[in-house]
Parts: structure tokens; C-alpha cells; sequence
């Protein structure tokens, strides 16, 4: 059996630090590139002249939003992606499994922001974040049984942990993962999938002990393996900046014999994009100008001295380090305004996304109150 193993797609993605405007009057900068990302994956699956997947699971935040403190629904031009690319799986005969994340999903709601996708097309199989939450009340298993496959896939859509560290739940929550476990078929090929991490107490360390023949695992936006049957296949586009050194794709998972561990193939998804990380050391006897010919020297040395162009555009962020003393003359807020103007308004340089993370200076620090902190 093949299986294509992918998650955090995080479809409608807007950075916030950006040039201002819409692309082509559908899209926020940088917001298509977590779309384009998606469909390369999506033709490359329904491609004839590949070996095509028999199934396919999606491991959780299908879309970005709602999350956290934002409760903005997915962007129109994402959910109309989705519905093309559904669309491409469903001609392709290509079964396709999503599970809820902790991003893309409703909190206060039974429905998901993928609920109607099932109803257009039958090829597609979803579990949400609510029956995460109703299968544990009532103690049963979360799963799917594709029989043309001889296939059952055991799911474990995102639950919170604030929600897990309520009185009692904790050993209600293992009890659950342990009918989990138990709930494999000795006459069927037994994969699982999950979105949450054991670091950050959304999956119980105890699902990765199941009988099952391939774990699939969402939420690290790390490609990474975990056991010899359970690895994440991380995020397709770089989500933010610490994830500059991370691999962004997807998995093909090939099963063969029952106790023998998957074979995996790692499939990269190529940006087009110059990812631009670096450190700037200040000096308290800078001026403005100084730390600006810094910066925009080295903007000079990645090559971003040349005219804006949207779809090569590098995304860009620089930490400035350093101390300012008593007497120091420069202004770190008039820099950064300077900074912003030249990097994200100006069409000198070929970037979309600037950050600039620099220290909070107090309005100025004594040379004596240094030397006693030290």
C-alpha cells in the first residue's frame, strides 16, 4: 500500500508584516504561496505518470484560521483552492482522510471549517475537533474503515490541552487512547494519525505504543521521524522564521509486510523564494545612518538590491543586537521606521516581507547602571 502523508498546509496564511496591497485583487502578499505549495503537492499526486497513492491523509490544519485569538473563517480564495484541488482527488479516484488541527477549525461549533467538502465530494473523509471531543465522552474509537483498501485508519483529530488538564480528564483521555490502540483489526492493514505533540501535551505519549503498521503525525512544523513507524511529515511552506531550516514537503509511506517498517520516501516542496535570517551587532556610539548602511549593506550582499518583483521577492528578517548607553545618539524607533519605508514601500529592493526584531530600549541607559548589571 502506498500512502501520501501530509499536514499543516495552513491554506489562507496572511503574514502580517508585508507590502501592503492585494495580488492580482485575490490574495494578500505572500498568502498564494501557502496555496501553491498545496496544489504543487495535489498535481503531483493525480499525476498518471507517477505511481499514484492509494490514500491519502492530511494530518491537521488544513486551513490557518480560525486559531487562537483569531476568529476570522478561512479567506474566500482558500476555500475556493480547496475545492478545486478536492475536486482534481475526487476525478483521481484518490481517497483522501483530514483530521482537524488546532488551526482551521471552530471551537464553539459542531461544524467544521471543512465540513462541506464531504458533502460535494464522497472521496473525502473528515474527522473535527468535535468528535475528538464527543468520542471521549462516550469512550469510543475514532475511525474509518475503507474496505476496498482493506484499510482502517485510526484518527486522533487536535485536542487542547487546557481542555485535557481539566479534573478528571487526564485518565479519561488515556483510557480513550488506549481503546484507541485496541481498536485494530487483525483482518485489516491498521495505520493511525494525529495532530498534537507530546512536548506540548496534546497527544498522549501512549498512542505511539498502538500495534499500528504507520502513525501518521501532524502539528510539528518539523519533518522529522519519531519511531521506526511514526514520523511527521511537517509543514509545506515556511509558516514563520524559525522554521527557516526545516524541510517543507510531504511523505510517501509504502507498507509491506506487517511487522516490517514502512518504507519513506521524503518529498520536498520547493519555494521560490530567498528566506533571509540575520544578526546585526549595534554600538552605542552609532548614528542613524550607521546601523541603516548596516542593514541595507547587508541586504547588498543577499542580492536584494534590485527592482521589486512580486513572485521573486525574498521574505527577510534581521535581529539587531547591541547596547545603547547614556549619550548614544541613534534612535532605534526612527531606524526601524526608515527600514520599514526602504524594505516594504520603496521598489529599491526586492522584498515582500521585512521583520525587524530589535531591543526595547528605555529612552537611555546609564554607563554606571550597565557596569553594575554586570
Amino acid at each position: 500500500m502506498k500512502i501520501a502523508h501530509i499536514s499543516d498546509t495552513h491554506l489562507g496564511r496572511r503574514p502580517k508584516q508585508t507590502r501592503p496591497g492585494i495580488i492580482n485583487q485575490e490574495v494578500r502578499p505572500l498568502e498564494d504561496d501557502f496555496y501553491s505549495a498545496w496544489i504543487k503537492f495535489v498535481n503531483e499526486i493525480v499525476d498518471k505518470a507517477r505511481n499514484r497513492p492509494d490514500v491519502i491523509l492530511h494530518c491537521g490544519d488544513f486551513f490557518d484560521t480560525p486559531a487562537g485569538y483569531d476568529p476570522s473563517p478561512p479567506p474566500e480564495y482558500a476555500r475556493k483552492v480547496a475545492a478545486m484541488t478536492f475536486k482534481q482527488l475526487y476525478d483521481a479516484n484518490i481517497p483522501l482522510i483530514i483530521i482537524d488541527g488546532n488551526h482551521g477549525r471552530y471551537m464553539e461549533y459542531r461544524s467544521s471549517t471543512l465540513s462541506v467538502f464531504p458533502v460535494a465530494f464522497d472521496n473525502i473523509h473528515l474527522f473535527t475537533h468535535y468528535d475528538t471531543r464527543n468520542s471521549l465522552r462516550i469512550q469510543q474509537p475514532l475511525f474509518i474503515d475503507i474496505n476496498n483498501l482493506n484499510l482502517r485508519v485510526i484518527t486522533h483529530p487536535s485536542i487542547e490541552s487546557r481542555a485535557l488538564s481539566t479534573l478528571g480528564m487526564q485518565s479519561i483521555y488515556k483510557n480513550w487512547i488506549h481503546l484507541q490502540n485496541n481498536s485494530i483489526s487483525p483482518d485489516l492493514i491498521n495505520i493511525a494519525m494525529a495532530h498534537g505533540m507530546i512536548e506540548n501535551s496534546t497527544l498522549h505519549e501512549d498512542f505511539l505504543k498502538g500495534n499500528y503498521q504507520y502513525i501518521a503525525l501532524g502539528d510539528d512544523h518539523r519533518m522529522r521521524k519519531v519511531t521506526d513507524h511514526a514520523w511527521y511529515s511537517g509543514s509545506t511552506e515556511l509558516w514563520n522564521f524559525n522554521e527557516i531550516n526545516t524541510e517543507k514537503g510531504y511523505l510517501m509511506v509504502e507498507l509491506e509486510q506487517e511487522k516490517t517498517p514502512p518504507r519513506i520516501t521524503t518529498k520536498k516542496i520547493q519555494s521560490g523564494r530567498n528566506i533571509i535570517f540575520d544578526t546585526i551587532e549595534i554600538y552605542p556610539e552609532d548614528t542613524n545612518l550607521q546601523i541603516l548602511k548596516r542593514v541595507t549593506d547587508t541586504f547588498d550582499v543577499h542580492g536584494l538590491n534590485t527592482r521589486y518583483e512580486y513572485s521573486t521577492a525574498a521574505r527577510v528578517k534581521i535581529i539587531l543586537k547591541g547596547k545603547k548607553t547614556y549619550g548614544s545618539s541613534f534612535n532605534i524607533g526612527e531606524v526601524e521606521s526608515a527600514l520599514r519605508k526602504l524594505a516594504l514601500d520603496s521598489n529599491d529592493y526586492n522584498i515582500v516581507e521585512f521583520i525587524l526584531d530589535r531591543p526595547d530600549y528605555p529612552e537611555y541607559t546609564k554607563q554606571e547602571d550597565i557596569g553594575q548589571s554586570l
